[in-house]
């Protein structure tokens, strides 16, 4: 008897997934989540009486796309086109959608509304607009037939229809538009400060594809735009859309790591099954050469599937049967319920196919019904790592990967793994080149080792980031922490001390795993890791926080085998999705400049500009020096290869009708424009690898781009001629030490010939042009050049080793490097001895603290790029995102030396606490040409504290001017907390009738604090009257100093010595918490105490001892290793200064309040407190005013919505007015009346404040915040008084100033406040120290590429 079929039905998730799937997106367009929120069982069927009205509209128009699809030369047939297509769309839009009376139709439907192509030549206005009680809701773009609405333009603007209808959206403020032909229907969200979306339907598929066609009609509907719940329109469904798709691209991240351990794991398995075998091993001896395969590998996987789905690769039946990839996943899922999962252990179908597919595109493949170009590139070179397809002694393939190892990779790159056990299938139509990029970054802070000597068991934790501890130091945490929650917590600050990026469970939750037994099958689970019966036994306790591989296999590396493991670079790296809006805004601001002449920098006037013919485009210079995975580059493609288009069809009308015409434009920018760097090799393969996506046409070569992404440390390397010739860093005063055998000028002459036949476009079949023959005249010059950049290696060398420090001493090294030189390289016929140039670069290139690299290798510009630094004079443009690090953390993650290189080489000395970020700006602008242009993003720090002044003070004192900037902003992705800041700027001349613009308003001039300057230009100075006041508090380092105050009581009752060293520790949080702002805690302070003495209070001491001294000794510096017993940070000075008073005025270093507060002496403060050595009422007025808070504002620091005051930046530049009586009685009122309110509500200063801060309370609602507002403006206005300037309205309010909103001066005020007050402290500092000024300016070198090293040739 047949059993009957039943049939489950789809849920909700389904039916939703079905229909998008049929959808041509780009960009975060509508995610699952937010669809099932508003439709949980899924899209309901169109109304019959609609669908009714469509059918019967179609036949109609079918017949006209019809006819003009066969002759569309035809002008009668094209108009007849255009009249039903627009009686079809309003049809579909009024009666089947539902619009009804609120669509408006014609030339007049959105007043106004119109975008413009860049030169102006071109406009565009919306055909039709959904009206509603508020306005527009939608528009609506009907554009002439098509064969894809991402078409480029073809009327002398490149831009497609989706990209015009997102320039009406923005320019009108309106979020929804619909684009249409009548066939193609696109839905485009452009919300403000989002990026755009937009989904394409064929409406030719509606009869057969019901579930799109209900879905796209219905999301459509007024209803969803202008009408219902405010939570169901559209543009808040795209909202919660774009945090889906990050959390795809964030979870895609985690599993790709996830899938390279997994290989990783298969290729040791395969080769201690070799060892057992008597065999060879197939590994290479490098175990990071072994990670980069597995990296490499996943990459090819992902490129396959993205060329598959995008039809970018031959789509002949034989490629899909027997080369391509992208079926592979269905296939080996269903065989893995048919003959179960471990059979897939026996069979590699799925490696083979991988492998044959990357040599055929690599090498080419042609069959009779079949061909395939040898596409090239690094990515598939099977002689990269030859261990993959190495055979065995036996002649197999030596390194086999199982169907169930690639089941599982798959898996990680096309199945995105969700919270709440979603799983959310991937299709690559829908992935950016950006994303892509980003999912590989994370790779890069990892690499692989061989364990030695022990075991390494794998802990649960969050995917992607799960930690790694050895067994044996499991197995002594768990003798040294008896229960559960000692052991959990010790072994999380093992891995915080030890794999600080990693992310554990949380103590209870490890402790909740700990404390349960391990299941019956676990035994059975480690068998399939080692057959070691006593090994089994020791595994087996940590089973239950032993975290399980892809295939479900406990996570155990045995002794020899290989791990995954974060490098040092990871300790202080971190890696943010880049949205491809913000590349691309970058690029646009950066780019437009050069392409259009008279532009953006001659003239506010848009109709005035003219675009840069073809060969000028052609001609432009783009570089990333610290290029990543190339987004900002992709975004430069795409930018440049539009303006190229518009100018070859203005150059010749003919153009316009070239389908190729806009792949072949970004095939020629990537040869000719574009140029990379970073200093991680797996990063340039990426790199590339995002390049060869953007420029891949299925019938051409890869785009060769090896000449151009290079590999090194951008900020190490030489950048001018004169360097190479002198062997000196310095060369403008020593004469040429380079060997005469090495020809120099015609070295560097025959370099940049051969660099000019490289930037062309790839030729197949074109001797000169292949890919072979690049690479041929790639080899070629690197051995050309090969001498000069050991003798550059070398002039590196010998500085680094000293930091860069000019003087006698740096000379004395280079007079060696030159005889070391000479012998290497002699020009006399005698023998090469090259022992000492190897010496003196091993030494210098070698890093003193653990990093990624065994050795630096710096990146000569002048001699990789001889065509752009020497014969163009530099980049046209720089871009990109440099690397954060901050200033603190410089010295521990590159050494002393490179960080002292950096101040001496790179910034002239200037010294300060700079981010990275500052170095890099000033590397960018020594590599532009005197026009050229700049446009980069880092952390808001950029503008702040001594990374500003290292950075953008002295490139705007050598004439780098500011023409946009966003000073602090969201980074806009939600899975990154931070700000960020962006600059964009040029060294050529700047018009004053263009327009500069900070923060989207148009300013008369930017500052270098990234936000409108006022009329006073210049760095505040630290003044000598200020001196010796403001300190920062006792640095104690050691939470064992620290205790509660019941138990400090007891030790005092216990031993009345022990109140000498036991007193209320104040830190910034009590400070601003509690209402009577004391000390929450005691702390014992041994200064002054020698060990001897201190070990005489025995509870204090043996606490010490006990908590801190382990701690302390191992620091890094000896003195907090020498001296465990005290405070890392004494403050002497701040002790003494604050001796003879009985209260000092302090404030905590990061807040929102920027507050001051009067408290008494006789406590420790915390290194988290400045103190100012003053009781006087007068300077609590002060240093509680508008005018001072403003300062801090602007010349500290800010963390989110929080303000890092430092006292050298902030107390020490500010011009303090002399003391009144009237700013005395201000600073008496202050503190009485706040301490009473404080007091007597139980509030903070943080809390009070943000009630006097918040727009929210009236002054009738809170009589207390009322009158502490008043008592501000009377402070305020007593300051003023005490400056005299109390001609300035100050004009009390709710003002917002750097992303904060307080009860402040006004707008107008504030930048007259922060005038004088710049004014005030430059002239009372040209008065104290004209001398050292001098001095200082003296030592200012210009940033720019030298002029005249040309002459050299």
């Amino acid at each position: 008897m047949r059993t009957a079929r039943t049939f489950r039905p789809k849920t909700g998730t389904e039916l939703h997934r079905a229909w998008l799937e049929l959808v041509e997106t780009d960009g975060p367009f509508l995610a699952i989540p937010p669809l099932k929120r508003v439709w949980p069982q899924g899209i309901p069927a169109l109304n019959p009486e609609r669908l009714d009205v469509l059918r019967e509209a179609r036949p109609a128009f079918d017949h006209a796309w019809e006819a003009l699809d066969i002759d569309p030369g035809d002008e009668t047939i094209r108009a007849k086109y255009a009249e039903v297509r627009d009686v079809w769309v309003q049809t579909i839009l009024r009666d089947v959608v539902g619009w009804r009376t609120s669509l408006a139709w014609g030339p007049d439907c959105a007043p106004g509304v119109t975008a413009h192509s860049p030169d102006r030549r071109i406009s565009v206005t919306p055909q039709a607009a959904l009206h509603g009680p508020d306005g527009i809701g939608a528009l609506v773009s009907v554009v002439d037939k098509c064969d894809s609405l991402h078409a480029t333009g073809t009327d002398g603007w490149a831009a497609t229809a989706i990209d015009r209808m997102e320039a009406m959206l923005r320019g009108a403020g309106i979020a929804i538009g619909i684009v249409t032909d009548g066939r193609w229907w696109a839905l485009v969200c452009a919300r403000p400060d989002a990026m755009v979306a937009s989904g394409i339907v064929d409406a030719q598929t509606w009869v057969e594809e019901p579930l799109t066609r209900n879905a796209f009609l219905t999301v459509i509907a007024r209803q969803y735009i202008i009408g219902g719940d405010p939570n169901e329109r559209l543009p808040k469904l795209f909202e919660e859309s774009v945090a889906a798709a990050e959390e795809i691209t964030e979870a895609l991240g985690a599993q790709v790591r996830r899938a390279v351990e997994l290989l990783i794991q298969a290729f040791a398995e395969t080769a201690a099954d070799h060892h057992r075998r008597g065999l060879r091993d197939p590994l290479p001896d490098d175990p990071h050469d072994t990670y980069s395969a597995a990296v490499t590998v996943m990459m090819r996987v992902v490129f396959l599937l993205f060329a598959e789905e995008r039809g970018l690769l031959p789509q002949s039946e034989l490629f899909l049967q027997g080369y391509g990839i992208s079926g592979e996943l269905d296939d080996l899922e269903q065989r893995r319920p048919r003959d179960g999962e471990e059979s897939l252990d026996s069979t590699y179908l799925t490696w083979h196919r991988l492998l044959a597919t990357s040599q055929a595109l690599y090498r080419g493949a042609s069959f009779e019904n079949m061909r395939m170009p040898a596409y090239g590139g690094s990515l598939f070179d099977p002689d990269r790592y030859p261990f993959l397809t190495a055979p065995s002694d036996n002649g197999t393939l030596a390194m086999p990967v199982s169907d169930r190892v690639m089941l599982h990779v798959l898996r990680s790159v096309q199945v995105a793994q969700l919270k709440g056990n979603d799983a959310r299938r991937i299709s690559f139509r829908d992935v950016d080149v950006e994303q892509i990029g980003y999912i590989y970054e994370g790779l890069l802070g990892y690499s692989c080792i061989r364990v030695i000597g022990d075991t390494q068991v794998g802990l649960v934790g969050a995917t992607g980031a799960e930690p790694e501890i050895p067994l044996t130091v499991l197995e002594q945490l768990a003798d040294a922490n008896a229960t559960p929650a000692k052991l959990a917590t010790a072994v999380i600050a093992w891995l915080k001390e030890n794999q600080p990026a990693a992310s554990p469970p949380s103590p209870n939750a490890l402790a909740k795993r700990l404390a349960a037994t391990p299941g019956d099958d676990a035994d059975r689970m480690l068998r399939a890791v080692t057959d070691d019966d006593d090994l089994r036994a020791r595994l087996l306790p940590w089973a239950t926080i032993t975290r399980p591989d892809l295939r479900d296999r406990p996570t155990v590396v045995l002794d020899g085998d290989l791990l995954v493991t974060e490098t040092p670079s990871r300790r202080n790296a971190g890696a943010h999705y880049t949205p491809k809006s913000l590349a691309e805004e970058v690029v646009h601001h950066a780019l437009e400049p050069l392409c259009y002449s008279p532009g953006p920098h001659q003239t506010a006037d848009r109709d005035a500009w003219k675009l840069r013919g073809s060969d000028e485009i052609l001609n432009l210079k783009v570089a990333d020096i610290a290029a990543g995975s190339g987004a900002f580059l992709v975004a430069a493609a795409r930018y440049l290869a539009a303006r190229l288009v518009e100018a070859w069809i203005a150059e010749d009308p003919s153009n316009a009708g070239r389908p190729d015409l806009g792949q072949h434009a970004i095939r020629e920018v990537v040869a000719r424009c574009l140029y990379g760097a970073d200093i991680n090799a797996m990063a340039v393969e990426m790199c590339k690898l995002s390049l060869w996506l953007v420029s891949l046409d299925r019938d051409l070569p890869f785009s060769f781009v090896d000449d151009k992404i290079l590999h090194g440390n951008s900020l190490l390397g030489l950048t001018d001629l004169r360097q190479v010739r002198t062997l000196h860093i310095e060369p403008a005063e020593h004469g040429r030490a380079l060997p005469a055998s090495l020809d120099i000028g015609g070295t560097i002459r025959r370099a940049m010939e051969i660099r000019r036949e490289l930037a062309s476009e790839v030729r197949e079949f074109d001797p000169q042009r292949s890919a072979t023959a690049k690479l041929r005249q790639l080899n070629r010059l690197r051995e050309l050049t090969a001498q000069l950049r050991t003798a550059a290696n070398g002039v590196i060398a010998s500085g680094l080793r000293l930091g860069g420090k000019p003087g006698v001493i740096l000379d004395e090294a280079y007079q060696n490097l030159a005889a070391a030189v000479a012998a290497a390289i002699p020009g006399d016929g005698t023998a090469s001895d090259t022992g000492a140039l190897d010496m003196i670069i091993k030494t210098g290139l070698t890093p003193t603290v653990a990093t990624d690299y065994e050795r630096w290798q710096p990146l000569h510009w002048v001699l990789e790029v001889p065509d752009v630094v020497v014969d163009h004079g530099g980049f046209d443009a720089i871009i990109g995102n440099p690397p954060f690090l901050g200033g603190q953390k410089l010295t521990g993650a590159m050494g002393t030396n490179v960080r002292d290189w950096f101040v001496h080489q790179i910034a002239d000395g200037t010294r300060g606490s700079a981010d990275l970020v500052a170095y890099f700006l000033l590397r960018a602008v020594e590599l532009l040409r005197p026009s050229g242009t700049l446009g980069l993003i880092g952390t808001n720090t950029i503008a702040q504290g001594d990374t500003r002044q290292v950075g953008l003070d002295r490139i705007t004192a050598s004439g780098f001017t500011i023409t946009r900037a966003v000073q602090s902003a969201p980074w806009p992705s939600a899975s990154a907390n931070l700000e960020y800041a962006a600059v964009w700027g040029s060294l050529g001349p700047v018009a004053n009738a263009a327009d500069r613009i900070a923060d989207g308003m148009i300013v008369p001039r930017i500052s270098t604090l990234l936000e409108p300057a006022g009329q006073v230009v210049g760095t505040p100075t630290q003044l000598a009257e200020n001196a010796n006041m403001a300190y920062i508090g006792c640095y104690v380092l050691g939470l064992g100093f620290v205790l509660e105050p019941e138990e400090a009581q007891a030790w005092v009752t216990e031993d009345e010595r022990n109140a000498e060293v036991l007193f209320p520790y104040l830190n910034g949080e009590d400070l601003n918490s509690r209402p009577d702002c004391s000390a929450s805690r005691w702390v014992i302070d041994f200064t002054g105490y020698c060990v001897i003495c201190a070990a005489r209070l025995r509870r204090p001491f043996d606490r010490v001892e006990r908590l801190v001294k382990p701690e302390r000794l191992r620091n890094n510096r000896k003195v907090y290793r020498d001296y465990w017993w005290q405070y890392a940070e004494r403050r002497p000075a701040m002790r003494k200064a604050i001796a003879e008073l009985d209260e000092v005025l302090v404030i905590a270093l990061v807040s929102k309040s920027v507050m001051p507060a009067r408290v008494p002496t006789g406590q420790v403060f915390s290194h988290m407190l400045g103190i100012f050595a003053t009781d006087s009422v007068a300077d609590q007025a002060v240093l509680s005013s508008s005018q001072h808070q403003l300062w801090a504002i602007t010349y500290g620091s800010t963390l989110e919505t929080r303000v890092r005051y430092t006292p050298s930046d902030v107390f020490e530049t500010f011009p303090r007015p002399e003391p009144t009586d009237r700013l005395a009685e201000a600073g008496q009122l202050l503190d009485v009346e706040r301490r009473e309110i404080m007091l007597r509500r139980g509030l903070g200063l943080t809390k009070l404040y943000n009630l006097v801060n918040d727009p929210g309370i009236a002054d009738g609602d809170d009589p207390d915040v009322a009158r502490l507002r008043r008592i501000h403006v009377e402070l305020d206005e007593a300051v003023m008084a005490a400056y005299d300037w109390s001609d300035v309205p100050l004009e009390h309010g709710f003002h917002t100033y750097r992303q904060m909103t307080r009860w402040t001066v006004s707008p107008a005020a504030r930048v007259k406040i922060l005038d004088r007050l710049l004014a005030e402290n430059l002239r009372r500092a040209a008065a104290q120290q004209p001398k050292a000024a001098r001095k200082a300016a003296a030592r200012q070198r210009k940033l720019v590429v030298h002029e005249g090293q040309e002459t050299l040739l």
